[in-house]
């Protein structure tokens, strides 16, 4: 494949980095870890301005139509920035209900989604905080015209922004269920803000016998299974290429302070050890890159590849995380203020490396498409 970017590509990274670059600096990441909402909504409306949540839904259904990789592309840049936005959540539940839900779904939820006024998140991780889509305890009870759930889903991000969660759930014959939940103004659901590393919002969601319509049910059984298992190997390669762009801007930021830093009377980027750091965080950062867009470009309308989504994901999870404590080594003790933009870079990836399932998850997955 080539790793070169096409027109579009470049058109969507430079019109990204200019816009991020004034709307979306580290200000705005350390507002919205502070509760402050305004700045959080403010952000999400000039993204839905520029179109970015529709980019990857089709044109049939309001959107723009490209790839899962012009798409990424878009994605290293919000990680660069570190902008606090429901993007991946959106675009990914999107995807999902395009490929798997009913005709009327998607003519109901998808030009909203492109248009902003559909938040979707995915509601999937429950208390043993496990990306396992076999095991949801979550009850729906069957009724003539579709669930009644009870039960709670935690780690949902974005859940006090969205309208709507996409939820995986058991029905009372024991078989699964992925079911498109309101959740903005409905009865019988309570959300808890929960203290996250990440600094953006991630609640703990409850449903007490929400009632929720037969058509708003995406796929049952094994099917429901499947299309799960494709909804976080989708996150998973998002999550990877944010921190695509996490690592890169953290490896440029970390190259000018050594190369601006002086200590005994020299720039620290003189120094052997600052130069191993900067060399492995490097090539770091090229590996995540190539899988990553490697794992982008395997998404089509047709599936998806599980062990380059895997790779990318074990690569980012690990490398990126690594890649920030070695920028730690080389900034010193300044590096760990809380005045520093690095800690806020440092936290991000902690949250993302465990997004859509850690390396070990991956793993397994992995072991698993390879027959292993």
């Amino acid at each position: 494949m080539d790793f070169g970017l096409t027109e579009t590509q470049e058109l969507i990274r430079t019109t990204a980095r200019e816009f991020l670059a004034d709307r979306s600096d580290s200000s705005v990441a350390r507002a919205v870890a502070n509760g402050d909402t305004d700045a959080l909504e403010s952000l999400w409306k000039d993204i839905v301005e520029l179109g970015w949540p529709a980019l990857i839904i089709s044109e049939e259904h309001g959107g723009a139509g490209l790839s899962f990789g012009d798409f990424a592309v878009l994605l290293e840049e919000l990680g660069a920035s570190l902008a606090p936005t429901p993007i991946v959540e959106s675009a990914i539940t999107s995807r999902i209900i395009e490929r798997f839900g009913s005709n009327d779904l998607k003519s109901d939820l998808l030009p909203k989604a492109a248009t902003g006024d559909a938040l979707i998140t995915p509601a999937i991780v429950e208390r043993d905080a496990s990306w396992d889509a076999t095991s949801p305890t979550v009850a729906a009870t069957k009724t003539d015209t579709g669930l009644v759930i009870t039960g709670e889903k935690r780690f949902v991000a974005f859940a006090e922004q969205a309208t709507h969660a996409l939820t995986l759930v058991r029905t009372d014959k024991g078989d699964p269920a992925l079911v498109v939940v309101p959740i903005s103004e409905s009865g019988g659901i309570e959300q808890i803000p929960l203290e996250h590393v990440a600094g953006t919002p991630v609640s703990s969601v409850s449903f007490n016998e929400l009632e929720v319509p037969e058509a708003n049910i995406v796929a049952t059984g094994d099917d429901a299974i499947r299309t799960t298992e494709e909804l976080i190997a989708t996150g998973s390669v998002a999550r990877a290429a944010q921190l695509a762009g996490l690592g890169r801007a953290v490896m440029d930021a970390t190259v000018e302070y050594a190369s601006n830093r002086e200590q005994f009377g020299q720039v620290v980027g003189s120094f052997q050890a600052i130069q191993h750091h900067l060399a492995e965080m490097a090539i770091a950062s090229k590996q995540v890159n190539h899988l990553v867009h490697s794992a982008a470009w395997s998404f089509s309308q047709d599936g998806y590849s599980v062990e380059r989504a895997a790779k990318a994901k074990i690569a980012a999870s690990e490398k990126i995380s690594a890649l920030c404590w070695n920028a730690h080594q080389c900034h010193g003790a300044i590096g760990f203020t809380w005045e520093h933009d690095l800690h806020l870079y440092t936290r991000r990836a902690l949250a993302w490396k465990t997004d859509y399932g850690d390396s070990s998850f991956h793993k397994s997955k992995l072991a698993d498409a390879m027959g292993l």
